[in-house]
């Protein structure tokens, strides 16, 4: 028989002992749309909807979702839960937040490879013990945080390498050439250009000169040896 997860368990309790008005704000989760197996900024934002300060906000990880680093978020501390194969199920943050205020807790996170609908199911409890459970469906008081894996969606590459398609700078390449090495080639092609025009330069020079040197000679009178005693 399959485990009933945590957050399920903790949310039954949390409806069995007392209800919870219903909500103004609701938890969210974004981006709503993500491409299949791409890693993306995840932001889950929380507000604060009783007047009570709220002191823990517990994720379930959805099925397929691979946390892999994760925000700074000042004021609060963060657990991992893990499976027994050794994944991420659950996230849980600690730390205080004002009655007017909400909090945006961010994580690098590998979405599934299959196309269809996640939740985040989430839990809020606060200062009083009160627990909001977010897991309902979309028409419900509390409904939990949804995010559509769509093949059609943009890839963020969030954490990645650099954009498809694009080459490292220092690469270089044929044709019109690529980052630096494009432009080390077409420095050196100029330089060299321009050592070949100073040589032929000074080669003219120095032929005007012979010539000149030669147009000189030819032009000076030859005196008469029978004038000279």
């Amino acid at each position: 028989m399959r485990r009933m997860p945590r957050i399920v368990m903790l949310a039954a309790v949390a409806c069995a002992i007392g209800a919870v008005g219903t909500a103004s704000a609701h938890v969210q989760v974004s981006p709503t749309v993500a491409a299949p197996g791409d890693p993306i900024l995840v932001t889950l934002l929380v507000p604060n909807e009783r007047p009570e300060s709220t002191t823990k906000v517990t994720v379930q990880v959805p099925e397929g979702v691979i946390p892999f680093s994760f925000g700074t978020t000042p004021g609060w501390k963060r657990k991992e839960v893990t499976a027994p194969n050794g994944s991420i199920s659950e996230l849980e943050w600690t730390g205080k937040l004002d009655s007017d205020g909400f909090v945006a807790f961010q994580l690098l996170a590998s979405t599934p490879d299959t196309p269809g609908t996640i939740e985040w199911k989430a839990l809020q409890q606060y200062s009083d013990g009160q627990v909001v459970s977010w897991i309902g469906d979309a028409e419900s008081e509390n409904p939990s945080p949804v995010m559509r894996i769509d093949a059609n969606a943009p890839r963020q590459n969030a954490g990645g390498e650099g954009a498809a398609g694009t080459e490292p700078a220092s690469a270089g390449g044929g044709g019109n050439g690529g980052g630096r090495g494009g432009s080390s080639a077409a420095a050196s092609s100029s330089s060299s250009d321009a050592d070949w025009l100073a040589r032929l330069l000074a080669l003219a020079a120095i032929a005007i000169g012979f010539a000149a040197i030669i147009l000189v000679v030819r032009r000076r009178p030859v005196q008469d040896a029978s004038q000279v005693s």
